[in-house]
């Protein structure tokens, strides 16, 4: 049994991707429009109402946009903190799914969910490793300030990984954003940049890694060819020939990633 996963959508715009097996669809997030999911589902045979379920890593907007819609066509997981911020933002949270004891992790059809903690500033903020009975694994670990023991923890047995690279240092601090913002971004609780990822990509050499999809690319304050510079060539420096390393962008979903 395999285990695929796709970004469908990755930046500051929104973020969505879906992690399936030959039985089971699950979406982790949903940021961006209903008829945007819709369009990029039907690639791979799908549509919302197909889902088996949707997963959500936290409340902000950017990754829960189509929720109202989409809590009507299939289940929705979230963390009880989560969920009460969803509703505090957008006044509703249809299809929501109880689970007891959340993080300690539940099933979806044949895959296996495991949710752990990443450090953002939202209410509850989870990234998620995804496992068949194979045991072939994929994780999703974006939008955290930095990387954690227990982060690599959870994602080091998984052969691909969506992780976030969201920004260039030297272009976020003389862009354009107020200063405050910029404090957000560069913190413990907001967004890693090529720099740490690459350093955590260093620390995964070794581990069941095969494949880094770098996701949640700021438009504003990164490059593509950046990110990939700096992880890849750290990755290179250490001669390590064994992970590859691709982008997830905003507008077109990426390849398909599958982990026998």
């Amino acid at each position: 049994m395999s285990v695929s996963i796709v970004s469908l959508a990755s930046g500051s715009k929104g973020n969505s991707t879906l992690v399936f097996s030959d039985d089971t669809a699950i979406l982790v997030d949903a940021g961006v429009s209903y008829t945007r999911l819709n369009e990029e589902l039907r690639k791979f045979g799908l549509n919302t109402a197909k889902l088996d379920g949707v997963v959500i890593t936290h409340e902000h907007t950017d990754h829960i946009a189509a929720l109202p819609r989409l809590g009507r066509d299939t289940r929705i997981f979230a963390h009880p903190k989560t969920a009460q911020a969803i509703v505090a933002r957008q006044g509703e949270l249809s299809g929501y799914t109880e689970v007891d004891f959340y993080e300690g992790g539940f099933t979806i059809g044949d895959i296996e969910v495991i949710p752990f903690r990443i450090p953002h500033d939202a209410a509850y903020p989870l990234g998620y490793s995804f496992r068949v009975k194979s045991g072939a694994q994929v994780s999703v670990a974006t939008d955290m300030g930095r990387p954690t023991v227990g982060v690599y923890n959870n994602i080091r047995e998984s052969e691909a990984v969506l992780i976030e690279a969201n920004h260039d240092v030297d272009m976020l601090r003389g862009g354009s954003y107020p200063e405050a913002l910029k404090r957000r971004i560069l913190g413990d609780m907001g967004h890693l940049s090529n720099d740490m990822t690459a350093l955590f990509a260093e620390r995964l050499v070794g581990s069941a890694v095969r494949t880094m999809l770098l996701g949640h690319l700021s438009e504003n304050n990164n490059l593509p060819e950046l990110a990939l510079g700096a992880v890849g060539g750290r990755l290179r420096s250490r001669g390590c020939s064994d992970i590859a390393v691709a982008v997830a962008g905003q507008h077109c979903a990426s390849a398909v990633y599958e982990v026998k």
